[in-house]
């Protein structure tokens, strides 16, 4: 609910738990007033007579008000929102002023506001796919002006108060003549009590994405970022705050937050001296630029924002279930296994999916062919996957033009008739034949210099005019600053799925960008994102059935933007059981399992050549969206039985770790294992997972009391055979928990299912 005061002009976005004020003062500036939680269940407001105390008195220290949004001018000393230049003078100018150029001074006073609930941020898909939720939401837009230069700037704050949630933006206007040249622009700033110090994020590179980190912020500015045209490695767009040892897993206040952008970003953290937080979230000030020309206007991305009092674990869990029903895509379900005559080229066949609909296990043959593909053996692997329960069978790196091998071809987007001679018809027919649907790997935004498409366009490349061209992994990155090489990858992919009956789209890019030179200048930044996302939402509004996973190099682009036009989302290049533990434990803060990859390989791992038992591989596997990239060429009889049996086994819990509660039970610093628990809202489900990492010999470990179920209602226990293991009420298990008798070594896992057993009343 938005509440306005007219007497006191004092607003409050009050949500289910918690409540954001904020107050237009004497002199017309938008001053912020609280964050917080708010006492459940009681009707109330801020009336505006309590006001922050400011330390406004020392001549040293003079810029500390809380404004909704600062701005270069009246703040210098510390981190703002925005700062413009302007390239005109006042008129007239007054007595004794000195006509100098440009101008930095932005000053925005309150002009209005409005409560509307068809708004949207910058870069929101347009693809017009529905999500699970689709029930309309309040925004709170608030116009601010400068009194002096054209520039309009409305605060935009969208409410989903079932989460707690408040998506911020900021929509920019030059009301004037000439040009106004934007040198920073955040998409919002968030002003947090006094002393939430303690910050959980994450960081890592390729292969070790995720990593978290806890820090206490220092006095001063401490920034988490990545410079590249896609979100990084290095870092991730989010974070959680709280006061120091205040917060853990299910108790204490905790603030949130995550960027929904997918390119050059930056959060900034500052802490003063009297210990008040600012965070500032959105465009990376470096070599940042935007010109708003005469009536142009700009909208932002959005910053996505909100706090409980529920720990680290309420924070995801209000995260997760927010990308579950605002974010999330729901395609159209195809019909995989028509005959090949039957599939209409238009993308229309089928109907609506659910909204409940989740992801299928997946089959990718990389791993077990590489680059030495042909028809006969993806069929065969096809065959040997179906066998198994696979749903759908993705073919990797390899297929088009001059591929053999990762020297050449990217931008040749058309099938290699050395490697299919007949084109992909048969293999997808096949594939379709047994039930499954049928995936391709892509690399869009890719050049090879041995490439068709370089021989006729180099031009078509990031570089800067007579400078080096910086290449890795033998490619360079197209200029999607282009509206031509935008056009021209929508029309290759475009006539692959015309063309082909292909249900998913695997979307990679494997390198950062060198060398940004652009015909749009410094705009590539902004504008190599909205290419990517402008291509994915006409490709998904015209084969509405068609499904995407956002891939770069692992785990290098996944944010709320990206997540808004794909289905899931490639964690990490890195399969190995045990390392997956932390990298998906770091994931699981912000993203929820429904979109998190995760593999089964071979026993021997291909990137750290450790071993683990299956057992390990699936359980760890299981917590995300299942998948499996072992060569089932090398599975024996028996060892594809077992496959198959954990494949049935984890269609029966699909549903509660895809649409269920996160509750982390154990984290690997503290226990040396991980232990977690999915829990359907209504408490008549649960999954049960442990794996441990590493155990001391001698030692025992202890049973970790469970959460979310009903306390009075009984419940059994079952294994992947579906044999009870234990009966014991909600009660017992929150209290007591499960024995873990059975995992008193490194490296062994387990997975149960809790159901609830029927009454009957």
């Amino acid at each position: 609910m938005i509440h306005f005061n007219p007497d006191t002009r004092t607003f409050n976005l009050i949500l289910h738990s918690s409540v954001y004020a904020m107050q237009v003062d004497s002199k017309d500036r938008l001053v912020h007033l609280v964050w917080g939680p708010r006492p459940v269940g009681e009707e109330g407001v801020l009336s505006g007579r309590l006001r922050p105390t400011l330390s406004d008195h020392a001549s040293f220290e003079f810029q500390t008000r809380r404004d909704e949004l600062l701005t270069f001018g009246d703040t210098t000393t510390h981190e703002v929102t925005l700062k413009a230049n302007f390239a005109t003078l006042p008129d007239p100018l007054p007595d004794g002023d000195a006509p100098h150029l440009p101008i930095r001074d932005v000053r925005l006073r309150y002009v209005s506001h409005e409560i509307v609930t068809d708004a949207q941020p910058g870069l929101a898909p347009a693809h017009g796919l529905p999500t699970a939720n689709g029930e309309p939401r309040e925004t709170l837009r608030i116009q601010l002006a400068d009194p002096v230069q054209p520039l309009t700037v409305t605060l935009c704050y969208r409410l989903t108060p079932a989460q707690d949630i408040i998506e911020r933006w900021l929509e920019l206007e030059n009301t004037g003549d000439a040009p106004i040249e934007i040198e920073q622009l955040f998409f919002g700033a968030l002003h947090l009590p006094n002393g939430t110090t303690e910050l959980t994020s994450v960081s890592g590179a390729w292969a070790q994405e995720f990593q978290t980190q806890w820090e206490r912020l220092p006095i001063g500015r401490r920034v988490i970022e990545h410079r590249s045209l896609q979100t990084g490695h290095a870092a991730n767009p989010f974070f959680l705050l709280n006061r120091p040892g205040q917060a853990w897993e299910e108790h204490g206040t905790v603030y949130f937050g995550a960027l929904a952008y997918s390119g050059s970003w930056q959060l900034s953290f500052e802490q003063f001296h009297s210990t008040d937080v600012r965070v500032h979230g959105g465009y990376h000030p470096a070599d940042f630029g935007l010109t708003l020309a005469a009536g142009a206007q700009h909208k932002t991305p959005a910053l996505v924002c909100g706090v409980c009092d529920e720990g680290w674990g309420g924070a995801s869990r209000r995260l997760h279930a927010f990308t579950r029903e605002r974010i999330l895509p729901v395609a159209v379900a195809g019909v995989p296994a028509a005959p090949p005559d039957t599939h209409e080229k238009s993308g229309t066949v089928g109907r609506p999916a659910a909204a409940d609909q989740f992801r299928p296990i997946l089959y990718n043959s990389w791993e077990a062919t590489y680059f030495g593909i042909t028809e006969q053996n993806q069929i065969e692997l096809a065959q040997k996957a179906a066998a198994i329960g696979v749903e759908l069978f993705c073919l990797d790196d390899g297929w088009f033009g001059g591929r053999r091998f990762d020297v050449a071809g990217l931008g040749d987007w058309t099938v290699s008739p050395d490697v299919f001679p007949n084109g992909l018809e048969p293999l997808i027919s096949e594939v379709n034949r047994l039930g499954m649907d049928f995936g391709l790997w892509v690399e869009p935004e890719m050049v090879n210099p041995d490439s068709d498409l370089y021989r006729a366009h180099p031009e078509w490349a990031l570089h800067f005019p007579g400078r080096p061209r910086t290449e890795a992994r033998c490619q360079l990155i197209l200029d999607f600053g282009r509206e031509e090489v935008v056009d021209y990858i929508f029309n290759a992919l475009d006539s692959l799925l015309a063309q082909y009956n292909i249900a998913f789209i695997k979307w990679d890019m494997n390198r950062n960008v060198s060398e940004p030179g652009s015909v749009v200048g410094k705009a590539i930044w902004q504008a190599h994102v909205a290419g990517v996302y402008g291509i994915i939402d006409r490709l998904r509004a015209k084969y509405p059935h068609l499904t995407i996973e956002s891939c770069s190099g692992g785990g290098a682009r996944i944010d709320l933007g990206i997540l808004g036009r794909t289905d899931q989302v490639w964690t990490s290049d890195n399969t190995d059981a045990l390392d997956r533990l932390r990298i998906q434990e770091g994931f699981s803060l912000a993203y929820p399992a429904r979109v998190m990859e995760a593999w089964v390989t071979h026993e021997k791992n291909h990137q750290t050549g450790r071993s683990h038992e299956l057992s390990t591989r699936f359980d760890v596997a299981m917590r995300g969206a299942l998948g499996i990239g072992a060569s089932l060429n090398g599975l024996d009889e028996a060892e594809l039985k077992e496959y198959a049996s954990y494949i049935a086994f984890y269609k029966r819990i699909r549903h509660i770790v895809q649409g269920g509660d996160l509750y982390r039970l154990e984290r690997l610093e503290e226990a040396d294992a991980s232990t977690i628990l999915y829990v359907l809202p209504d408490g008549s489900e649960a999954v049960y997972s442990v794996v441990v990492h590493s155990h001391k010999l001698g030692q025992f470990r202890r049973m970790v009391p469970l959460r979310g179920l009903i306390p009075s209602a009984t419940y059994e226990v079952l294994d992947r055979y579906q044999k009870v293991r234990l009966t014991a009420t909600g009660y017992e298990l929150m209290v007591q928990g499960i024995s873990g008798d059975e995992d008193g070594r490194s490296g062994y896992g387990r997975t149960l299912h809790i159901r609830r057993l029927e009454t009957g009343d």
